[in-house]
């Protein structure tokens, strides 16, 4: 967008509008961890398309949880340009630790405070209104068409993106830009994800009396210092990722027992190890998923050796009573599995928002990597080359005081604006090969 445009558009863009669209969405809760749905969020937005006039659809990934899609047609025909910004936050957590209302929009100077005003309802106010904006200012006169999705669940399992993608809804979508808390850094790379339930059982005892069962508690911790020890052996063979940084392999959570109630004086038949492990670019997840299968394995049988003939068998055959508490077994269950994306630096959407980003920050682009996943990882897997950026501090969402910068989301307007306009007027436009 040439100079001369982008000041113009920031001359349509109010303030006001900006913080009383988001003050609308931020006191809309969308936590679905604390018993809501995104619907109400897409009421607000649906209202927003009505009273502009915008064509939009609306349609149910699952009972209370639609996504919703805007599009613009352009006067001609080109490629289908798609942004995306989601509905859903996580939750507020424990409200003690918030010094302002988490559910309820407070400006303090140039910081606008409230769970989801980074990520990513800010962006997804920004998103509207900056393509709103650029069609209205270029009359339509563009070859190609716009489309901004908002779809739920991102927070979650990210069903909002993949119902859209199994249903065949992004079958022609050329590029997208997902709009996302990333300081105007133009992020074209995200780590992968996998997500991994690990569950080792034992044998339920007295806790006075352990060795008339199996702990599952020490071997799990074993094979937790087993997963600190892949880790250093990942990072050593893959290196650091000068986008995305270093691969992890991280414990989030333990659960004993697995049902029931346990308690201080029992020991339990059972534990799972939750890990959230990221990956970078170099690293297999199936060749990473079948190591991690036999640092299990080898845990496993160091413990079943223990009862069999080691140390655990020498304490027993000093009781009164022989004891045959059977062996321990693991299983390694995969929850979820999300690719790394890689988007060349030279393809057309990110020539687009770098374009963008420097013209408007008046200093060349930043840029990075993404340390986490979106929705964008579903897109890049269909084959839809993708770029993240938006505005928010990065290191800012999911905490107490979640705030954005008022700036930065005027900024973001326009980049959201600018990008589609470079993107469709450059002519080397196309999806991965």
């Amino acid at each position: 967008m040439e100079a001369s445009l982008q000041s113009r558009l920031m001359s349509r863009i109010r303030t006001e509008e900006i913080v009383e669209k988001l003050a609308e969405l931020v006191e809309t809760p969308s936590v679905v961890e604390d018993g809501q749905t995104e619907s109400q969020v897409m009421e607000r937005v649906a209202a927003w398309c009505k009273a502009d006039g915008l064509a939009f659809r609306t349609w149910e990934v699952s009972p209370g949880r639609p996504n919703l899609e805007i599009e613009w047609k352009g006067s001609a025909p080109g490629p289908i340009l798609l942004f995306e910004a989601h509905s859903d936050t996580v939750t507020a957590g424990d409200l003690s630790h918030w010094t302002r209302p988490a559910f309820q929009l407070t400006q303090e100077d140039d910081r606008l405070y409230g769970r989801g005003t980074a990520d990513t309802k800010g962006n997804l106010v920004a998103a509207y209104i900056g393509l709103r904006e650029f069609v209205r200012l270029t009359d339509g006169a563009f070859a190609g068409t716009l489309r901004l999705l908002v779809p739920v669940d991102e927070e979650g399992m990210m069903s909002g993106i993949r119902e859209y993608i199994a249903s065949g809804r992004a079958h022609d979508v050329e590029a997208a830009v997902c709009c996302e808390p990333e300081d105007a850094q133009v992020c074209i790379r995200q780590k992968g994800a996998l997500r991994l339930r690990v569950e080792i059982c034992g044998k339920m005892a007295h806790g006075a009396m352990p060795l008339t069962g199996n702990n599952p508690l020490p071997v799990a911790a074993r094979f937790i210092e087993a997963m600190a020890e892949e880790e250093r052996y990942q990072q050593e063979s893959v290196g650091f990722d000068s986008l995305l940084g270093w691969p992890s392999i991280t414990p989030t959570q333990i659960q004993a027992p697995l049902s029931g109630v346990g308690g201080f004086n029992v020991v339990p038949d059972a534990v799972a190890i939750s890990l959230d492990i990221r990956t970078i670019v170099g690293q297999s997840h199936e060749k990473l998923i079948a190591r991690i299968q036999e640092r299990l394995n080898s845990v496993i049988e160091e413990a079943n050796h223990s009862v069999r003939m080691g140390r655990v068998k020498a304490l027993r055959d000093r009781l009164e009573e022989p004891i045959d508490a059977g062996l321990y077994r693991a299983s390694l269950i995969l929850v979820d599995d999300r690719p790394v994306t890689d988007t060349p630096k030279d393809h057309a959407v990110v020539r687009a928002v770098a374009a963008a980003v420097a013209e408007r920050l008046n200093a060349a682009a930043v840029f990075s990597g993404v340390p986490g996943a979106t929705d964008g990882t579903w897109l890049w897997d269909a084959g839809i080359p993708i770029v993240t950026t938006g505005a928010g501090n990065r290191f800012v969402p999911h905490q107490a005081d979640e705030w954005v910068s008022l700036a930065q989301l005027r900024d973001a307007t326009v980049i959201f604006a600018d990008s589609a306009y470079r993107f469709f007027t450059d002519s080397h436009t196309g999806r991965r090969s």
